[in-house]
């Protein structure tokens, strides 16, 4: 409340004569005092605030509020006098693990603290693959200080706190490139390859001095932690192709027509394959994958192709014409070791469409024929990370259409297939409007 000058000075005026007049018997102090002070209104009420808009107002900037991850958890480790507590992590396998470019926080407690020159705290990345004898290819080496004595008697404190953030990227020496640091991985066969994470506390002590010189020692502790940076959809997906009227925008169509690179002997009619998916491309691995699918084609060509390519099995034999399939491809290529090992994530379910002209069959009629399907896909293995690529290794997802061809591996003839890439995602979209 800020008072007027008039005001402020009657005050002043009052206060003094209240200070030079005579005391006064307790009987009258009320009443002498009540006519000095200054008569005082009622504020007026405070308004009512509230984020949602009322009639005729319009929101100009909106900052959503961060809230408290539900999931945080703590993690501790005690080995060699050592204790190290990571705070603020998720959990993976009873594994720490942490997102794109997050922070390691946490504090590191030492039980014999006598001799101690320093801590260290080490981050560092590898990919290991079998029957190679390196130490592997280094990614990420990050170190930190925590501690270092400053004069010779310094003793080391009690708790050390500790703060390291995962890098983004790395940059490849031999081919003087950036790439996106790559994610926690693991692939079984055909040969063992690792992409693994540590952080190592290290203390260094010092020794007895001996021949004028002061030697010291290192003691360690060695932990392995998860990267697994987080990938969401731009936007979702549509729940069927019955929504392509309402949304035309949410579909893309994908044209392959099959024109083998040996002549079959029939070519009057060809394979042409009309695959309708969701446009946004990137899909959580957890979620189906709506699809319509189109052949044209004849009986008797593909009875061709199948005596062409599939020399060992009946034409008449073949129970599923067009297969639909997701599929992650791993390249690994380093010296002295380079394989590519394909693995099938999820098989579509598809239903003949009502309008097709007649039922699936391979034979010898070269009648045209027109057979539709809607479907779905999903991935049917846990996928914990998202694709990526580097010098070295690099994962890439696909969704496959097989011709007469059953879910399987990619063939370097692609006559028979053909790949759609596609980016599997980790997390689910979310409505952030």
């Amino acid at each position: 409340m800020q008072l007027s000058t008039p005001l402020v000075i009657k005050l002043y005026h009052a206060y003094r004569s209240i200070l030079q007049a005579p005391p006064t018997s307790p009987a009258n102090m009320d009443s002498f005092s009540l006519h000095l002070l200054p008569e005082y209104t009622p504020s007026l009420p405070a308004p009512d605030y509230s984020s949602k808009l009322l009639p005729g107002e319009q929101c100009i900037q909106r900052s959503p509020c961060l809230s408290h991850r539900g999931d945080a958890v703590s993690f501790t480790y005690r080995e060699r006098e050592m204790t190290l507590r990571l705070m603020d992590c998720r959990e993976e396998d009873r594994h720490p693990y942490y997102g794109l470019g997050s922070t390691i926080r946490g504090e590191v407690a030492l039980g014999h603290r006598r001799g101690v020159v320093s801590v260290a705290a080490k981050l560092e990345g590898r990919l290991y693959v079998s029957g190679q004898h390196s130490k592997g290819i280094t990614f990420v080496a990050k170190e930190r200080i925590l501690w270092e004595s400053s004069t010779p008697n310094e003793q080391c404190p009690s708790i050390m706190p500790l703060s390291m953030s995962f890098p983004t990227s790395y940059r490849e020496r031999a081919q003087d490139r950036h790439f996106r640091l790559p994610p926690s991985f693991e692939l079984s066969a055909p040969r063992r390859v690792a992409i693994v994470y540590t952080l190592q506390i290290i203390v260094t002590k010092s020794r007895n001095i001996m021949i004028g010189k002061k030697l010291s020692r290192e003691v360690s502790m060695s932990i392995h932690i998860r990267y697994r940076p987080r990938v969401r959809p731009s936007r979702p997906v549509p729940n069927s192709f019955l929504e392509v009227k309402q949304c035309p925008e949410d579909w893309m169509e994908n044209v392959w027509i099959t024109e083998p690179a040996v002549d079959t002997g029939n070519a009057a009619f060809l394979a042409r394959c009309h695959f309708f998916f969701p446009s946004v491309r990137v899909f959580t691995a957890s979620e189906k994958i709506p699809f319509h699918l189109r052949l044209e084609t004849s009986p008797l060509f593909l009875h061709d192709l199948a005596k062409l390519f599939l020399s060992h099995q009946n034409p008449s034999e073949i129970e599923h014409v067009l297969s639909v399939f997701i599929l992650r491809q791993t390249t690994v290529n380093i010296p002295g070791t380079s394989f590519v090992h394909d693995q099938v994530l999820g098989r579509g379910q598809m239903m003949l469409h009502s309008s097709s002209s007649s039922k699936v069959v391979v034979s010898k009629s070269d009648a045209p024929v027109s057979w539709s399907w809607n479907g779905e896909l999903r991935c049917e293995v846990p996928v914990l990370s998202t694709g990526f690529i580097t010098g070295q290794i690099s994962t890439a997802d696909y969704i496959v259409l097989s011709l007469l061809l059953p879910p399987g591996e990619l063939r370097p003839n692609l006559a028979l297939q053909r790949a759609i890439p596609i980016r599997l995602a980790t997390e689910p979209w979310i409505d952030r409007s």
